[in-house]
């Protein structure tokens, strides 16, 4: 090989490592770059999957979150309606215990006038019409003692305290009834009195009824008094008019006797039905015998016994005076009875003749209520009482309806 062979073939050899060395580098470089191509798109890709995870997990908890919210929603929709449930229940009730309830249930506000009214209440108090009385003062329903009464009560509730009285008031018909009445105070939020609640409730039967006990207990003390009294009356009579001792004690016994029988008759009321003679006759000869010292005149009735009762009680009031202080407290005295029918109307009229001289009393006395109010009353009628010259005078009238069974025409005297 000569020596420009070997250069040549040196030449050719470095020219190939060149190229070679080139083909390398471009090849390496390449190599790096697809490398780094991938290296990105794996970041990518891991950047899309940890957001794509992100997503799914933040919509996993958005979905979770909703479900709690729309339980919690669903919890919150069934409390309110069980509440709404609740408080519609609780509405009818307390509208029917307004509308049901017997006691007059009332709002004032702090200066006593009328804003509300309970159904019941407009019931017992006949009105008919709320509207006229919305905002009338509540004290103007109340009349002389009791207006200061219920003026007090307000200004007791107002302080925070409850008022209380008992009085009397009619409805707005007219119609009289008692009524106890609690006013007390209604509180707002911070406690102070806002408005007054007032009720009131209608005690008039047992108003009634105490005032029926205590004419009971009244008319038991006068009686007692009337019979201690008529006892005397008549043991003066008997001696005055008796011979002897015996005769006396005998008359005594007689009339006490008689009176003991006329009281059984009134407690126990045996009567069904009398004839008005009988009756005037066995209320009297209690009091002075089978003497002549009564007239009795007057047509046949036969009373009921009802009537018969009150007439008899009547007569043992007018003969128990008679013999205290009228005609049969003196020897001479003596009591005409007579009746007649008029119309429909029963006509009664007892005179004292020839005692002692008579004269209204100073302030009426339970007797004296009893002959012209009380018994009288019992049968419709009204009865007077007059203190005249010759002695005292009871007319008394009634409807014939209230006293008969039937009537007889015959007139009759004794």
């Amino acid at each position: 090989m000569t020596e420009n062979d070997a250069d040549r073939q040196m030449a050719e050899l470095k020219s190939e490592n060149e190229r070679l060395r080139a083909l390398l580098h471009q090849s390496g470089i390449e190599t790096a770059d697809a490398s780094l191509a991938l290296a990105r798109r794996d970041y990518r890709h891991e950047r899309q999957l940890a957001g794509e995870q992100t997503r799914v997990a933040q919509a996993e908890e958005n979905a979770r979150l909703a479900e709690d919210r729309a339980d919690l929603a669903e919890a919150k929709h069934t409390n309110l309606t069980a509440i709404d449930a609740a408080l519609l229940t609780n509405t009818e009730f307390g509208r029917q215990i307004l509308e049901n309830s017997t006691d007059c249930i009332k709002v004032l506000d702090l200066e006593g006038r009328l804003e509300f009214m309970s159904a019941g209440g407009m019931s017992v108090m006949e009105i008919d019409d709320f509207a006229p009385f919305v905002m009338c003062p509540w004290v103007d329903f109340w009349h002389g003692e009791q207006r200061g009464m219920a003026q007090k009560a307000l200004a007791t509730a107002k302080t925070g305290e409850v008022g209380r009285f008992v009085g009397p008031t009619p409805t707005a018909k007219g119609n009289l009834r008692w009524w106890e009445v609690v006013v007390s105070p209604i509180r707002g939020r911070d406690g102070g009195v806002e408005k007054l609640l007032s009720i009131s409730r209608d005690v008039t039967a047992r108003h009634s009824a105490d005032e029926h006990q205590r004419m009971l207990f009244e008319e038991m003390h006068h009686r007692i008094k009337n019979t201690i009294a008529t006892t005397l009356g008549i043991v003066e009579q008997s001696l005055r008019g008796a011979a002897t001792k015996k005769e006396a004690l005998r008359a005594i016994r007689e009339r006490l006797a008689a009176i003991g029988k006329a009281h059984d008759l009134l407690i126990e009321n045996k009567w069904i039905s009398a004839d008005i003679r009988e009756v005037v006759a066995g209320a009297v000869s209690a009091y002075i015998g089978d003497g002549a010292r009564v007239a009795m005149t007057g047509e046949r009735i036969l009373l009921t016994s009802r009537a018969a009762l009150t007439l008899a009680m009547l007569l043992n009031e007018l003969s128990t005076n008679a013999v205290k202080y009228g005609a049969w407290s003196t020897e001479a005295g003596q009591v005409v009875v007579s009746w007649v029918i008029e119309g429909n109307q029963f006509h009664f009229r007892w005179s004292e003749q020839y005692g002692p001289p008579v004269r209204p009393p100073a302030q009426q006395s339970f007797g004296t209520r009893l002959i012209e109010t009380a018994l009288p009353g019992a049968l419709e009628g009204v009865a007077t009482l007059r203190y005249e010259a010759t002695g005292l005078v009871l007319e008394f009238r009634a409807p014939l309806a209230s006293l008969t069974v039937l009537t007889g025409i015959a007139q009759n005297e004794v």
